[in-house]
């Protein structure tokens, strides 16, 4: 018989993890001297035991093992456990790998940068959001902030403020042509069925943004002439994320256009549909 500290030392665990499993009724000294409490084991409980850290080992916590030391589960269960089990490291390892190529592309950016003062991107779920828009055509940015600002001035003034959310500019990427194909309009706080007619004779019709499953985002300021970089390193985080766009880019201004910030200065989410690369 050994004492409980010669017993963890042949086994190579600790002394508090065999008394643990005595309270559990895991592993039960093979004697305890009721006058003192000390406890003793065997050796041959090593094998036990020794099954008890395998079976920990492959991912079983303690409630999946004791049944199998008393060979209540048959070996059919057990390997329906362990096909469990692997699944779940596979899982993990899969996520540990997507954060790994996260960091790595993360690490680029600052070397490019030389700093910290990059774009952080985000990987979230949207919703689909009710949408009041209109349709149009531009020839060049120009063109496209014009309409920008005519949407938030003349449509912010005419859907009441507890209907209307954010402006947002949805860039269509399925045509090869040099127009910028946009639908600019206003996500809204509940549906509604309502036209709105603004300046030029042009018309926010309703409609949806629908729900994307995996959007890649990342937040800049506005107008400014260095906004372009935040296209790029969302770019790059698409790419070395194994990644590739999965539909229409969208803008969202996260604070107003018309007054202060202004469209120069107001936080703007990009928001780019993804999935992974066939």
């Amino acid at each position: 018989m050994f004492r409980i500290g010669e017993f963890a030392q042949i086994a190579q665990v600790s002394g508090r993890q065999l008394r643990f499993y005595d309270q559990i009724g895991l592993l039960r000294p093979a004697r305890t001297d009721p006058e003192t409490g000390y406890r003793y084991y065997s050796i041959r409980q090593l094998q036990r035991l020794n099954r008890i850290l395998a079976l920990k080992e492959l991912g079983l916590s303690l409630d999946q093992i004791a049944p199998l030391l008393q060979n209540e589960i048959s070996p059919a269960e057990l390997r329906g456990m362990l096909i469990i089990k692997r699944s779940q490291v596979e899982q993990s390892l899969r996520e540990e790998e997507a954060r790994l190529r996260h960091i790595e592309s993360r690490i680029a950016q600052i070397d490019r940068q030389d700093g910290m003062d990059g774009y952080d991107v985000v990987v979230k779920s949207v919703p689909a959001t009710p949408f009041l828009a209109l349709k149009c055509s531009c020839q060049d940015m120009e063109e496209a902030v014009h309409m920008i600002r005519a949407v938030a001035d003349d449509g912010g003034r005419q859907i009441r403020i507890p209907l209307r959310d954010k402006l947002v500019v949805v860039a269509r990427n399925d045509h090869e042509d040099e127009r910028l194909e946009l639908e600019i309009g206003f996500s809204l706080t509940r549906p509604s069925n309502a036209s709105v007619r603004i300046a030029g004779d042009h018309v926010l019709k309703p409609s949806e943004l629908p729900a994307v499953k995996t959007m890649a985002t990342i937040v800049r300021v506005g107008t400014d002439p260095t906004s372009h970089s935040s296209f790029g390193a969302i770019g790059t985080w698409i790419e070395a994320n194994g990644c590739e766009i999965a539909g229409s880019c969208r803008e969202v201004f996260l604070e107003p256009v018309v007054g202060s910030p202004g469209l120069a200065a107001a936080l703007v989410e990009i928001q780019f549909p993804v999935r992974k690369a066939a």
